[in-house]
């Protein structure tokens, strides 16, 4: 896997232009915290950050994954999770940050905004998440939707993807080369 993306950075380098990092800028965006503040990406300027999109009400996938990075990035200091929700309806800053709440071993940011700003984000990133209807009204349906990790560097660029199937020691040294 590491094969592949060190294909990919070096083809996205070579389509970016001369002259450019090897390592392409991270798409920008500000959506809101669970404290309700403004959180910019490139306000982040400084420390690596691993990009996480799921939703709060998931059973597994999305826990088990944030947990990872959480022990992960315990581990390396200097590095936070960026959750973004693939669920704004259901996922306030309030039930946000109960969720961060649950990991322990790094700072976790859970961000939320309008359904256009979050798919303008996923978009961006090129993530794909679906809302599968349910049976009993409004609040009753599941999320279907990829599940990487993309990790930015100190400078604000991507060094790398990841899925949630990687280990902690994987995940850890991922983390580490997006400090560097």
């Amino acid at each position: 896997m590491r094969r592949v993306l060190g294909l990919v950075a070096v083809a996205l380098a070579l389509l970016g232009g001369a002259g450019c990092s090897r390592y392409p800028a991270a798409p920008d965006f500000t959506l809101t915290d669970q404290h309700g503040a403004l959180w910019t990406l490139s306000a982040q300027h400084g420390k690596a950050v691993a990009l996480y999109f799921g939703f709060t009400h998931c059973p597994d996938t999305c826990p088990a994954t944030v947990a990872k990075l959480a022990k992960a990035i315990g581990e390396n200091g200097n590095a936070e999770i960026a959750f973004v929700t693939v669920d704004p309806q259901r996922d306030t800053p309030p039930v946000l940050d109960a969720f961060a709440q649950r990991f322990s071993g790094a700072p976790i940011i859970g961000l939320t905004g309008s359904p256009k700003q979050i798919a303008s984000v996923e978009r961006a990133y090129h993530i794909w998440a679906q809302k599968i209807p349910g049976k009993h009204g409004n609040y009753d349906y599941d999320e279907a939707h990829i599940s990487i990790v993309t990790f930015i560097d100190a400078n604000g660029r991507e060094r790398g993807i990841a899925d949630q199937d990687e280990s902690v020691t994987t995940l850890a040294s991922d983390i580490r080369s997006a400090r560097q």
